[in-house]
């Protein structure tokens, strides 16, 4: 299967396919390590990842990151890696046969135990592997980038070699922030002891929240070389559910901020209902990740997973989605745009076949990384702020 280079995914696991785990111990995370608990949970997949079975590698592994949880994926920047995933969950009632060693996640004890509603995940395309019509979607619910945050986040983790003691300090993001700040700190702070699969000890995570931001004013420090922030700058983010513009003022500061409906979530809508596109399906219902999957891939562009091309069809829906989508953003940003330094376009939709071209037509500046731009820009804000934090306490 062919992984999307932009945004989400999510799964399930059969109960049948399971075994029960939900009573776990509340020992110390060094003594789960002295249990017999490859005996109680066997891990059939240990040999895929045999470095992960070196229990002695002591010490804490501390984590400085940027987190965006969007609608579509997540991103994950620090100094040494960047991991994207589709924002895809699937909750277990019971612990599967085989454990994906990347996004597979036991919640064994920790601040966030009584708050939980399953101690055992799937998350990204795990999730989608085990279930891929029935999965939950990040952009389905609005609450879900603080009720699902601390799992995806979790899973983020699962892509590291083992550690026994994780100290992972991060900057978030939000699309609006207001009351949800406070919920996404609450949800993500504190100590949590969790166990990868691949993995055969458990792992404390201690996670800190510096700052919560908006979605798209991080971009700003992640091509602040780019940018005169001593004038006023325009940043468009076309993602998977909306699309936000910022209005950055002169001196850096937040000017305005408006967000629009109507994402690259929409696009692949109109094409799931195009008559064409319905008549190929010959019944069956259409799976937006195999839409989005044919958008976003560069080895079979327009691929409808194998069964055929619909990019006729995506060129019959581009135009009036760009009418109903980006239209009233240009609409909103254009008193800006004419005495605007730059208008920077960030987001994964940036990406869309003949979008960047036109985008660049009117005069916009497409990020390099435009998927990227926000989790970079979380990072060095982290960074930044951590190192203030560090310097103050010396």
């Amino acid at each position: 299967m062919t992984k999307p280079a932009l945004d989400g995914i999510s799964a399930s696991v059969p109960p049948h396919h399971c075994r029960d785990s939900q009573n776990q111990s509340s020992k110390p995370i060094s003594e789960l390590c002295q249990l017999n608990i490859l005996r109680i949970f066997p891990m059939t997949d240990l040999a895929v990842h045999t470095e992960n079975a070196n229990t002695g590698q002591k010490g804490t592994l501390m984590i400085v990151a940027g987190y965006d949880l969007g609608n579509s994926s997540i991103k994950f920047v620090s100094s040494d890696r960047q991991i994207r995933f589709p924002s895809y969950l699937e909750n277990c009632y019971y612990r599967p046969t085989e454990t994906p060693t990347e996004g597979y996640v036991e919640y064994l004890e920790g601040d966030a135990l009584t708050k939980l509603d399953y101690k055992q995940w799937l998350s990204g395309y795990a999730a989608y592997d085990a279930n891929p019509k029935n999965h939950l979607r990040v952009t389905d619910d609005a609450t879900a980038k603080v009720s699902q945050s601390l799992k995806h986040l979790l899973a983020v983790l699962s892509y590291y070699p083992y550690k026994a003691s994780i100290e992972l300090v991060i900057c978030a993001s939000l699309h609006e922030r207001g009351d949800l700040e406070d919920q996404l700190i609450e949800a993500l702070t504190g100590r949590h002891v969790v166990k990868f699969g691949g993995k055969i000890c458990p792992t404390e995570v201690k996670i800190h929240v510096l700052k919560v931001y908006d979605e798209g004013h991080a971009a700003i420090a992640a091509f602040a070389q780019n940018l005169n922030t001593s004038k006023q700058n325009v940043i468009v983010d076309i993602g998977n559910r909306t699309v936000i513009a910022t209005l950055i003022g002169s001196k850096g500061h937040l000017a305005n901020r408006k967000t629009f409906d109507n994402g690259v979530e929409e696009l692949i809508r109109m094409i799931s209902v195009n008559p064409d596109f319905k008549n190929r399906l010959v019944g069956e219902i259409a799976m937006p990740h195999l839409i989005r999957q044919g958008l976003e891939s560069t080895e079979k562009p327009f691929w409808y997973g194998k069964q055929f091309s619909f990019q006729d069809v995506y060129q019959k829906e581009l135009a009036p989605w760009v009418q109903k989508s980006l239209a009233p953003v240009f609409k909103f940003i254009h008193p800006w745009k004419i005495n605007a330094d730059v208008c920077l376009i960030t987001g994964g939709g940036s990406r869309l076949s003949s979008v960047s071209e036109a985008l660049q037509a009117k005069g916009f500046v497409v990020a390099d990384n435009p998927v990227w731009a926000n989790a970079i820009g979380l990072e060095q804000l982290a960074k930044m702020i951590h190192l203030r934090s560090v310097n103050e306490q010396q």
